[in-house]
């Protein structure tokens, strides 16, 4: 993920997406998240704030999205 650009907010909500992870699942997490967001950025592309909130949608379990979304809400830009 080094050779990403990242947009507005984008890599503090990937940030506080891990850090608000419960910590046996972190590693997961930001496995799951990193793959995702590589995977619809593409090499060397751009990581927006919607890209983090749709793999956000895509890796984490059904009932604890509203929770990981409400989490990163104070950092986007719309």
């Amino acid at each position: 993920m080094a050779d990403l650009q990242w947009d507005g907010n984008s890599k503090e909500m990937f940030a506080k997406l891990i850090e608000s992870s419960p910590k046996p699942f972190r590693a997961m997490t930001e496995k799951k998240l990193s793959a995702a967001i590589a995977n619809k950025a593409g090499d060397g592309g751009t990581v927006t704030e919607d890209i983090v909130i749709e793999c956000t949608k895509e890796v984490t379990p059904k009932p604890f999205i509203g929770m990981a979304l409400k989490h990163i809400e104070p950092l986007m830009s719309k």
